[in-house]
């Protein structure tokens, strides 16, 4: 599952670069140019949430997700699957687009060094909410065979 994760983001960036060469230049001294602001040097997660939030979320979201990828897949480590309705496919699919969530959403934090930090608290709490509400959501359903026998 994690070495999916990896292989699908490099082969993303490599043909993002193939497609969009000046693009990919870009978005590396746009991401310079924004940790550089005025308040000083900001981290480059900090600075990625930012362009993804106010530039083109097509364009920022990979790079976030990039950067991202380590904190991703220590956290797919450790969630655990709920079939049949949650595989470690959609697992993964739910936690990246909960961190997109959050960089979208969540108020940003006052020191910039905890921003990969709270992206993944928050990524996180939404997986294991989605997780719980699925879980109760089993534990009340019956099978068809409960329910025939009921009917009898």
């Amino acid at each position: 599952m994690s070495d999916g994760l990896s292989v699908e983001l490099r082969e993303s960036r490599s043909q993002r670069a193939r497609d969009f060469p000046d693009v990919e230049v870009a978005l590396a001294s746009r991401a310079r140019v924004i940790s550089h602001g005025t308040r000083g040097r900001r981290p480059l997660v900090m600075a990625a949430v930012l362009a993804y939030r106010s530039e083109s979320r097509q364009l920022w979201g990979p790079v976030l997700l990039d950067l991202m990828a380590p904190a991703i897949l220590a956290s797919l480590k450790r969630l655990r699957e709920q079939p049949p309705v949650m595989d470690a496919e959609d697992l993964r699919q739910c936690l990246i687009l909960e961190v997109l969530s959050a960089a979208a959403e969540m108020p940003l934090p006052a020191t910039p060094s905890y921003m990969r930090r709270r992206l993944m608290a928050r990524a996180n709490q939404g997986v294991r909410r989605w997780l719980e509400r699925e879980s109760r959501r089993q534990r009340r359903q019956r099978s068809f065979e409960m329910l025939e026998e009921e009917g009898k």
